[in-house]
């Protein structure tokens, strides 16, 4: 009974003392205004509109809209020649990167699960340098491409089916701003 009461006396001033140290780190949350500035000078200091030059807000926006735009290439089984929608998508491609200079872009070769994967890389890579070519063909600088092969190691479609094979031979056009 006495060890009872010792316990409960133990737990209510373990309680007590929790209690009366908790405010003291409460964390302090700049007040709704600050947080709103703060984050409107960030912006304006990424995009550059505090001194008039750089991307404003509506540019943004179409850019965002132009990202979504971007096709994909896809190639046929154990291929890497461009097939006429595949060359209409570079065409469109070349058209964004024609319209945001500051633009670049890393073209991404990418197969099926069927090879070794020795095989598959290098066939990502001829994909993404066909993608290229057709691309600096578009009038596109070179300076402005990158390529790079992930072989069969990044499925678009993970199924184990000429339908998910087929979507995963492809060149993916992945868009940096600069």
């Amino acid at each position: 009974m006495k060890s009872q009461k010792l316990g409960l006396l133990a737990l209510l001033t373990m309680l007590a003392l929790v209690l009366a140290v908790a405010p003291g780190c409460k964390k302090k949350m700049p007040k709704e205004a600050d947080r709103t500035e703060e984050t409107g000078k960030k912006i304006d200091e990424i995009t550059g509109t505090e001194d008039g030059t750089g991307t404003t807000e509506d540019q943004l926006n179409e850019m965002e809209r132009d990202l979504a735009l971007v096709k994909i290439v896809y190639f046929d089984y154990d291929r890497a020649e461009l097939r006429a929608d595949g060359r209409e998508a570079v065409r469109n491609n070349a058209d964004l990167l024609r319209k945001w200079e500051n633009w670049t872009v890393t073209i991404e070769g990418h197969c099926d699960e069927r090879g070794t994967n020795e095989y598959n890389l290098a066939l990502g890579e001829r994909r993404a340098r066909a993608a290229q070519r057709a691309l600096e063909a578009e009038g596109i600088a070179s300076s402005r491409i990158r390529t790079i092969s992930y072989g069969e190691e990044r499925p678009s479609d993970p199924g184990h089916a000429e339908n998910s094979w087929s979507r995963n031979r492809r060149a993916e056009f992945r868009i940096a701003a600069n």
